[in-house]
């Protein structure tokens, strides 16, 4: 029987804590990331779970690469499409299972599972960069955004720019706040602060990568 890599266990146990963080930012209900509160807003008008629908908007942030002519190999968008698939599937997996044993609703408690949130993706995203070369297609675009105006502020400001216009509009059009909240603003301005000292804990192989 065939024995995985190391890294490749890390880098399943990265999908799996980014899922199962996302899970709890969800259910804290005070704000998702971007491209997961748009996944919680599509759900309003498409007949598909939280997860399903990010899955989509991640196929969809890979066509945005290909067309501003992101140059990957047909094995790697494969890899990417299949991570992003699993990805999604263990987010409805967790949203699950956090339904079956709790949800909250004291305020106090809804922050704790949002800094339980944050850290949990912040742990797996430093562990994501430093086991696997194969990212999120979302990760892609934002590579994408960086070639085409060559500054990474401005690129991660036009990458969070999309998944806020789709759950903004759906907002203002069904009336009612989903998914966007403090928790989001947290994620865009405090998540790369956390990565970076989990760089500093986290160490695989010979090198820490900041991002």
């Amino acid at each position: 029987m065939r024995v995985l890599p190391v890294k490749s266990l890390w880098f399943i146990f990265s999908i799996t804590l980014n899922a199962l963080g996302n899970s709890f930012m969800i259910i804290s209900n005070l704000g998702s990331a971007p491209w997961t509160s748009a996944g919680e807003n599509l759900v309003f008008i498409l007949p598909f779970s939280v997860g399903v629908c990010i899955i989509i908007l991640h196929f969809f942030s890979f066509f945005l690469s290909y067309f501003m002519k992101m140059k990957l190999k047909f094995k790697m968008i494969g890899k990417s499409l299949a991570t992003a698939a699993v990805f999604g599937v263990l987010i409805d997996l967790f949203l699950y299972l956090h339904q079956i044993v709790h949800v909250p609703d004291a305020i106090g408690v809804q922050y704790l599972y949002l800094f339980i949130g944050l850290n949990l993706i912040a742990a797996a995203i430093c562990i994501y960069f430093q086991s696997s070369s194969v990212y999120l297609p979302t990760d892609f675009l934002l590579k994408a955004f960086g070639k085409l105006v060559k500054n990474y502020t401005l690129a991660t400001i036009l990458w969070t720019a999309i998944p806020l216009s789709i759950g903004l509009i759906i907002i203002l059009f069904r009336n009612q706040v989903v998914g966007i909240g403090p928790g989001t603003l947290l994620f865009m301005f405090g998540l790369g602060f956390l990565i970076d000292q989990y760089n500093r804990w986290i160490v695989i192989g010979k090198a820490s990568y900041n991002y």
